[in-house]
């Protein structure tokens, strides 16, 4: 983007491209600052012409017997909760790996320890999802995602919530909610 680094730049940008930003900041949807904090922090590539907003990022599969740990809700400073019902992920900052992002990520999102994390050798996957992401109305988005096994301990056996660590470092989402279900209510990518 050759335009002026600022907020405002960045969403005349969007509307000149055709990409309608009312809604952003509503019903789960993050705002135009949230896309330029994700810019300027690495986590994202914007490209033009059409527009394409790019992101790297890794899932985490933590197994128990039959059931997996997914993210059940995030809920922001407002209080609004967004359903989730996936796995831990996390984007990749620039120049990050994969499984770094990955330990950050349930570092940030659950206060695990990289010490109680084993990736499970052989279970890397990459594949490539191009969608419409929620968090940005009518952005499409082109997502490489790292799909990895991890063996974890120290998690509990019920429901919980976990304050964000990232959320003073300019994340939206204030806290997370955890818990294990069976893999079968895992919704595909989207």
């Amino acid at each position: 983007m050759t335009q002026e680094n600022t907020v405002v730049a960045l969403q005349l940008w969007l509307a000149e491209q055709g990409i309608d930003t009312t809604t952003w900041g509503r019903n789960g949807a993050k705002t135009v600052s949230d896309l330029w904090d994700e810019l300027q922090n690495g986590d994202i590539k914007l490209h033009g012409d059409p527009p394409l907003r790019e992101v790297a990022l890794v899932q985490v599969f933590i197994w128990r017997e039959q059931q997996v740990l997914l993210e059940l809700a995030q809920e922001f400073d407002s209080g609004y909760q967004r359903q989730r019902l996936i796995p831990p992920s996390e984007k990749l900052r620039g120049g990050e790996s994969y499984q770094e992002a990955a330990v950050r990520g349930l570092y940030e999102e659950m206060g695990i320890a990289p010490e109680n994390i084993c990736f499970v050798a052989d279970s890397y996957r990459q594949f490539y999802r191009d969608t419409v992401s929620p968090s940005y109305p009518g952005l499409p988005t082109r997502y490489t995602v790292h799909r990895i096994e991890a063996e974890v301990t120290g998690l509990p056996d019920v429901d919980f919530w976990w304050e964000n660590e990232a959320h003073g470092a300019g994340d939206p989402v204030r806290r997370h909610q955890w818990g294990w279900r069976p893999a079968a209510d895992i919704p595909p990518f989207r």
